[in-house]
């Protein structure tokens, strides 16, 4: 964590770049114990979303932060944080990011079925315990995110175009391993050892100097990020009294597809086999809005 209170990021890569994607996560990467196989642990789901905006529209966030605000009447502070909204705002902030001109991504991981796992070659190169995990799901989500920016550039530019990545800095993990993490991809992909092969991030997207990290209240693309992935994480947890699909459904007019299909594309669940998800009836209504079969 020390590298992140020195600002090993907090400057802008004068590599140029044509997009922005924001990532932000709700619950928590813990495996060790997971809640309820265990009375105290690690929260059950873990969700990473993702907001995709066209660099030339930098400003884009901001003003929908502000319009949301507005229409929440949330004035005592200048940012939004799911979280601290109440019902009928999170429906609010949900519809009205739908019509933005943005391409949401978000990965949930049910993580009863990776309670007690381990990767000692993973948690060797990493600073803290739960960041070979968290790095997985990074992996996981960027492999949509830029198969979706390689398609879209070259119908927009003609070429592949970088994506500046920008992850919100807060929590017990270490954003200059994800730098680190994603260098190790793109040498092993170059030099065919990639781990899990038959997919990995496109690197004519990527580039590892193009990462960084700064805090949430700091960053509207961020907080529009977190809207993204709380929403998703209070749909799939079912066991909660505040669960509610309205604010994750209500995303759908922006969450990335192909052929119209969501579904292992713009949003992606963990474990990858279905049937291996110990999924109460509740917890499936979110994914089979967006395409699953159970």
């Amino acid at each position: 964590m020390e590298a992140d209170k020195v600002g090993w990021a907090d400057q802008l890569s004068e590599m140029p770049f044509s997009f922005i994607a924001y990532f932000d996560e709700a619950g928590d990467p813990g495996i060790k114990r997971v809640v309820p196989l265990d009375p105290v642990g690690g929260t059950e789901w873990f969700s990473v979303g993702c907001v995709v905006i066209q660099a030339e529209n930098e400003t884009q966030p901001v003003e929908y932060i502000r319009r949301v605000r507005a229409k929440v009447n949330s004035f005592q502070r200048p940012d939004i944080h799911y979280k601290n909204l109440k019902p009928w705002q999170r429906i609010t902030a949900c519809s009205e990011l739908a019509k933005e001109n943005v391409r949401i991504f978000v990965l949930v991981s049910n993580k009863q079925s990776m309670r007690g796992y381990r990767n000692p070659k993973a948690e060797a190169l990493s600073q803290h315990p739960n960041d070979y995990f968290y790095n997985y799901c990074i992996r996981i989500l960027l492999e949509r995110v830029t198969e979706y920016l390689h398609i879209k550039s070259v119908k927009t530019f003609g070429e592949p175009r970088k994506a500046q990545l920008v992850f919100s800095k807060r929590g017990g993990h270490s954003y200059r391993h994800v730098e680190t993490y994603a260098k190790l991809l793109e040498i092993q992909k170059r030099n065919g050892r990639l781990y899990q092969s038959f997919s990995a991030p496109d690197f004519s997207i990527l580039d590892p100097q193009l990462i960084q990290a700064v805090q949430h209240e700091q960053n509207a693309g961020l907080q529009m990020a977190d809207i993204v992935a709380s929403a998703f994480y209070q749909a799939a947890h079912a066991r909660a009294a505040t669960w509610d699909t309205r604010p994750a459904q209500a995303l759908k007019p922006r969450v990335a597809s192909v052929e119209n299909r969501h579904a292992n594309k713009g949003v992606q669940l963990l474990p990858w086999s279905t049937w291996k998800n110990p999924l109460t009836e509740d917890q499936k209504q979110i994914f089979r809005f967006y395409g699953y079969r159970f």
